[in-house]
């Protein structure tokens, strides 16, 4: 009797091995619950939350199981949200892929430690590149290229640590520590230590070289003079260069804009800017109304395809191994390449009198303290002189 009522239910049969006293047994249960206020007071109740029980507890080995969740799952989500919404995505997988997840894919994230990432990081620090010059000197991975594969680590648990579970939105992916804080002072992930900054600029002799350059190719030379003319001329980025379209420039005012955004993003810190054609290098407004004639890529590669930096960067080493202008260098930091180029421009225009404010801009830095290291660079006295001029209205 339940309220009043009295309920019939159908247990189950002897052939499924119910008896009588077990019938008994589950009366008295259902009564005591009925006169104490207590669940269940049917059967029907009775089952219906045994089923609850069931299936939260399948719900609760679901969530246990993220605890076991492995370094290589939160991995393979990441790389799928940050190469349609970072410009770097790609980048980031290519280093997981290559250097991280061969160590660490099967290991559970939350049993991954500092110490972990710190002997990943002496491991890489041993690694032969797959190509370039580290692979034929038998050197291991630049300092650089460690940082950014800890860095690519980091990123993985933020990640993770910040997006929910689809099945599970109330649970993020990961809530325990990132064991990947990069530290100076001992504690956490120590980073790789190194100075790979390129402070190498071009004297006049040495850009008078590469624009006077000619090779055996006169197609791909032509394209080349050209790309090292405008990047001397505006400081661009190789990876800005060969995306660059001929829409994107107005002869007329000599500015050319670069985007962000477009082609998985053309800046390297994802903002749009405008720089000046024309300042330093008269003949490159020459150049462009040359070329902005047909539309497309203002330097197309095969097929009219984007080039590969690695390719543009490749040709300079050849270029500057034929004209010795790498010759006797042992340090690669004073070696001649792409970028040096940018680094030339910038110097140039401190020289010519800008501020650094404003070649901020023109670069696409971020910082305005990133600029300021070109200031060591230029030379104080034609820089002092052009400020001068500059404060006489000359």
């Amino acid at each position: 009797m339940v309220d009043g009522k009295r309920i019939v239910e159908m247990l189950g049969w002897t052939s499924e091995g119910w008896t009588a006293d077990m019938a008994a047994t589950l009366l008295a249960e259902l009564e005591r619950n009925v006169k104490q206020g207590l669940r269940p007071q049917t059967l029907k109740e009775k089952r219906q939350m045994a089923a609850e029980a069931q299936a939260a507890a399948a719900q609760q080995a679901q969530l246990d199981a993220l605890k076991d969740i492995t370094f290589g799952e939160l991995a393979e989500r990441y790389a799928a949200w940050a190469k349609s919404t970072r410009i770097s995505g790609h980048k980031m997988q290519r280093l997981l892929e290559l250097h991280v997840l061969p160590r660490l894919h099967s290991m559970p994230a939350a049993s991954i430690t500092p110490q972990h990432l710190n002997e990943l990081r002496s491991e890489l620090e041993q690694t032969t590149p797959l190509r370039g010059r580290g692979k034929a000197e038998g050197r291991g991975l630049s300092a650089q290229t460690v940082l950014h594969c800890l860095k690519a680590v980091r990123e993985v648990y933020n990640y993770a640590r910040e997006t929910p579970h689809p099945d599970f939105p109330e649970r993020m992916l990961y809530s325990g520590k990132n064991p990947a804080v990069l530290s100076r002072r001992g504690h956490g992930v120590r980073l790789p230590r190194s100075d790979a900054r390129r402070l190498r600029i071009l004297n006049d002799a040495e850009i008078s070289a590469l624009l006077s350059y000619r090779g055996q190719n006169v197609v791909e030379t032509s394209e080349l003079h050209d790309m090292i003319l405008i990047s001397l001329d505006t400081g661009m980025r190789a990876g800005e260069l060969v995306r660059l379209r001929t829409e994107d420039i107005d002869v007329d005012h000599g500015t050319i804009r670069i985007y962000s955004g477009s082609d998985a993003g053309i800046t390297k810190g994802g903002r749009t800017r405008i720089v000046h054609a024309g300042h330093l290098f008269a003949e490159s407004i020459t150049m462009l109304r040359r070329r902005v004639g047909s539309p497309g890529l203002l330097f197309p590669g095969r097929g009219g395809a984007v080039r590969n930096t690695t390719a543009v960067s490749r040709a300079m080493a050849h270029i500057c191994a034929t004209l010795g202008l790498n010759a006797d260098v042992t340090d690669d930091r004073n070696r001649i390449v792409w970028h040096t180029l940018r680094h030339t421009y910038a110097t140039r225009m401190l020289e010519a009198g800008i501020d650094i404010y404003t070649l901020k801009e023109l670069l696409g830095h971020s910082s305005v303290a990133v600029t300021e290291r070109y200031l060591h660079l230029c030379d104080r006295a034609k820089r002092n002189a052009a400020l001068a001029r500059l404060t006489r209205g000359e």
